[in-house]
């Protein structure tokens, strides 16, 4: 008895497996039916994306999300959809978990480290763009992020090597050529910036930045005439720019246009009322034209006032 009771246990034990063993391609299947529900509203929310429907995007990456949890691109994805509406603490709650899925996404650890930048953490910032860096050494996007930050501490020299391997990489980034001329700048190098600030026009001839860029340059050279058309340019691809007009308005005073300046300052302080500086600025212009001998602006607007 004790020998067949035995035995009956192990056939049912066999019969168990055997069941798990038949159950296996079901849930294989089924597996592979939410691989694929996953997959198909991933598409749909990167089309949305593509549109600019980011909250239509960000709810179907969340169905992906719920399809296949482990799915690291939709995270990344939904994040970015997320940075677009400007919803900085979900899309960074989203860029950590795509990481912890895929420690190697050299793009997740870049556009965390944008993130982490936006809100002031400086360091963690360099760190993720030093890590992105090592995943994947042609990321130009995480030398020119790194550069920015190394502009932003002022460590120039370091901010040209990062912009110099961008441009390594790919030779018609505009921002790149505008980025080191502005780096160049503070370190001296004015005929170096304003070549380089000629390329970044010539890559991209509606970069109002460049001409805003190359327009301070002239100004710190002399050259009013030329700033102010500069700037004109700028103003005209960028008339919501409130710099755009004070740097003009610097340009104009300079030249003694002091109407033409005043209503620089005034265009400029209509867009941005806390424009501080601006308000100094139109101050000096307003005492001068009444007495008439030419004063100077505060002059750091020509120099600081076109921000990366």
């Amino acid at each position: 008895m004790f020998g067949n009771h035995r035995l009956l246990k192990v056939a049912w034990l066999c019969f168990v497996l055997a069941g798990i063993l038949l159950a296996t391609p079901a849930a294989a299947q089924a597996q592979s039916s939410r691989a694929n529900s996953a997959a198909s509203y991933f598409a749909r929310g990167s089309e949305w994306r593509a549109r600019g429907e980011f909250d239509r995007a960000i709810n179907d990456y969340g169905i992906a999300i719920t399809f296949d949890p482990s799915f690291a691109q939709a995270f990344f994805a939904r994040a970015r959809a997320r940075l677009s509406k400007g919803e900085v603490e979900a899309a960074l709650a989203d860029f950590n978990r795509a990481i912890e899925l895929d420690p190697r996404h050299a793009a997740a650890y870049n556009d965390r480290g944008y993130v982490l930048s936006e809100i002031g953490e400086s360091d963690a910032a360099l760190a993720d763009f030093n890590r992105a860096i090592e995943l994947d050494p042609r990321i130009a996007q995480a030398y020119y992020n790194h550069a920015f930050i190394r502009i932003r501490q002022r460590d120039y020299r370091g901010a040209i090597a990062d912009l110099d391997r961008v441009i390594e990489i790919n030779k018609k980034h505009p921002a790149a050529y505008n980025n080191r001329g502005y780096a160049r700048v503070a370190m001296g190098d004015c005929e170096g910036a304003f070549t380089d600030f000629n390329r970044a026009i010539k890559l991209d001839p509606r970069y109002a930045s460049a001409y805003g860029s190359r327009g301070n340059l002239r100004f710190a050279r002399g050259d009013f005439d030329g700033a102010i058309a500069d700037h004109n340019r700028a103003i005209e691809l960028s008339p919501r720019l409130a710099k755009n007009y004070n740097n003009r308005a610097i340009a104009r005073h300079a030249k003694g246009d002091y109407e033409g300046a005043l209503a620089d300052y005034n265009q400029a302080l209509g867009l941005n009322p806390r424009y501080a500086e601006v308000y100094a600025n139109r101050g000096c212009c307003g005492c001068v034209s009444k007495r008439r001998p030419r004063r100077t602006p505060i002059s750091r607007s020509a120099s600081r006032s076109n921000r990366i």
